[in-house]
């Protein structure tokens, strides 16, 4: 089979999750414990030299930022945790789809994987099969806390787009650093890693009428949807 190479197009992504909010959170809780720590030296200060106080408001830089950085007193973890409780999840396929690029793009995994979520469920967030797979990346309960994603009785994380995108990217990303072949990602994400390696991948890779009908057709669909994108 030949190999084809799929350029990813260029978007203008949606800041949907800042990356440097943690290190952002901590610098503002070290500039507010400096200024607690400059109140409460007031009196002592108010007699020193330009120089003394100089070297004094260094001391109280560097003590803030290493309290931040142990932990602080609350602020940052505050901060982010309120963005993250708050922040507006994607709902549009559009914006779900962008966010899907930026993720990859952030792992270092080429944009058209964004197909799968396309083909699994038409990128349907709440999404849920026959067999027990759920949310638009149509992952399977115990893959999903394999994954990391909390899947009880209460919390379902697989309907969370951000997390199970996430997820299912370090998924694609694992499953790649173990076969080195898209087609044999593609396959053991649908058919599952077991029955893949009981087969043989080199056997598959040969012959693909030895897969199920199902994942031939799910394989031969994606390849076919990954081509028309990276003919547009």
């Amino acid at each position: 089979m030949n190999r084809v190479t799929f350029s990813e197009p260029s978007y203008n992504y949606r800041e949907l999750v800042k990356k440097d909010l943690k290190s952002v959170a901590k610098e503002f809780e070290s500039i507010l414990i400096k200024q607690v720590l400059k109140e409460a030296f007031r009196s002592v200060l108010k007699d020193k030299s330009i120089y003394q106080r100089f070297y004094h408001d260094m001391f109280l830089e560097g003590v803030s930022k290493k309290l931040a950085e142990a932990g602080g007193v609350g602020i940052a973890k505050f901060i982010v945790e309120t963005y993250e409780k708050n922040a507006r999840q994607p709902e549009s396929k559009e914006e779900l789809r962008l966010m899907v690029k930026r993720v990859l793009k952030e792992e270092g995994l080429p944009g058209w994987l964004s197909v799968i979520p396309e083909i699994e469920s038409s990128y349907e967030v709440k999404a849920v099969s026959p067999k027990g797979a759920a949310g638009m990346w149509q992952l399977m309960p115990e893959t999903a806390k394999e994954l990391g994603l909390k899947v009880d009785k209460d919390v379902d994380e697989r309907f969370d787009p951000l997390k199970s995108t996430r997820a299912a990217v370090r998924h694609l990303k694992n499953l790649y650093g173990k076969y080195k072949n898209w087609i044999l990602v593609l396959i053991a994400y649908n058919w599952g890693e077991g029955n893949l390696d009981r087969l043989g991948a080199g056997k598959v890779l040969q012959d693909l009428n030895l897969l199920p009908e199902e994942t031939r057709t799910y394989v031969d669909k994606l390849l076919k949807v990954i081509k028309l994108s990276a003919g547009k």
